[in-house]
């Protein structure tokens, strides 16, 4: 068994509202004989929160709790064999009884045969957690995600981590990025479309934060207008220090998912700066512990601190035309 993981905040909050769509989401399919659940970075089976010490399901074990009802079909990709292994075992001694699969290897390459045996039930509402650590998810793959689902049935709803910073760190601002950083997000984009947002990010054109919500924005684009989903969401992720770390990309082409989750990233823009104040007062405390320096302060009043305006709320806009695009 792989050991445990320990995450910020952050990762816990993110599974939180994992948790609740999943639930609306089986609940809104209840009259559906099958539902599937499909998990493209199955991740670690154990988990800990680093500033508190509290143990928390990864992905895998919140979709299998959903049981109001349940999930009857679910697939898990892991590309690293010792947490797939981990992850097998922990499932077939835990929900011995359900139909689910860990899938060992790069969900690029076996999306292909696992969408292939489960075409029978292609009209099944269907669900996909897609949860890299960088670019390394390929547009082929959410392309056929997308095109998974049968002639007239809503398509299949992802849920995409898209971590701009990660990918950005590879981009040098003197423009010397690698052959291999940009064709990797050249698969991710499925398109050469983002390097006019590099190339005026080097020609200083735009600034850094600018470049990145550029970004978020062509992916979200790209899913509305090449893969053909009626709605996109996008709620900006920070952490402690209140750098923005990634962000949550939803797709549907389903006027109830697009309700719920609207709802849902409407809630968690209230809460989430509560939850990063608190970890980054927690942090400060057991820094200043750590140094032998006493400390007055209670975390709960630290809490009450103002946040901004842009992180306590979520409002929904489309996404404009991409940086670049020919008029």
């Amino acid at each position: 068994m792989p050991q445990a993981r320990y995450w910020g905040f952050w990762t816990r909050s993110k599974l939180d509202i994992l948790r609740g769509y999943l639930e609306a989401f089986t609940t809104a399919s209840q009259s559906s004989r099958e539902t599937i659940y499909l998990d493209l970075f199955g991740g670690n089976p154990q988990n800990i929160e680093k500033h508190t010490g509290a143990e928390f399901d990864g992905s895998a074990g919140i979709a299998l709790s959903v049981t109001q009802p349940e999930f009857t079909r679910l697939r898990f990709f892991e590309l690293e064999p010792t947490n797939a292994r981990g992850l097998r075992s922990l499932l077939d001694q835990d929900f011995p009884q359900r139909d689910h699969r860990v899938i060992a290897g790069d969900c690029n390459t076996e999306i292909s045969k696992v969408l292939n045996d489960l075409r029978k039930f292609n009209w099944a509402p269907t669900f996909a957690f897609v949860d890299p650590n960088g670019p390394d998810i390929h547009w082929n793959t959410l392309e056929a995600l997308a095109s998974f689902k049968k002639k007239g049935k809503p398509k299949t709803e992802i849920w995409l981590l898209f971590a701009a910073g990660m990918f950005i760190r590879e981009l040098r601002v003197d423009g010397s990025a690698t052959p291999e950083a940009m064709a990797r997000i050249d698969r991710m984009y499925g398109s050469d479309d983002w390097r006019k947002i590099y190339q005026a990010r080097v020609e200083e054109r735009i600034t850094p934060g600018q470049a990145r919500e550029e970004y978020v924005n062509l992916m979200r684009w790209r899913l509305e207008n090449v893969l053909n989903y009626e709605w996109t969401h996008s709620l900006e992720i920070f952490n402690e220090r209140n750098h923005s770390i990634y962000h949550m990309i939803f797709a549907t082409d389903h006027a109830v998912g697009d309700k719920i989750m609207r709802s849902m990233y409407k809630k968690s823009a209230r809460e989430f700066p509560r939850m990063r104040q608190e970890a980054k007062a927690m942090s400060d405390r057991r820094s200043e512990e750590d140094q032998g320096i006493q400390t007055l302060f209670d975390i709960s009043e630290e809490a009450l601190k103002p946040v901004s305006a842009k992180e306590g709320t979520y409002l929904h806009e489309q996404p404009w035309k991409p940086y670049g695009s020919e008029s």
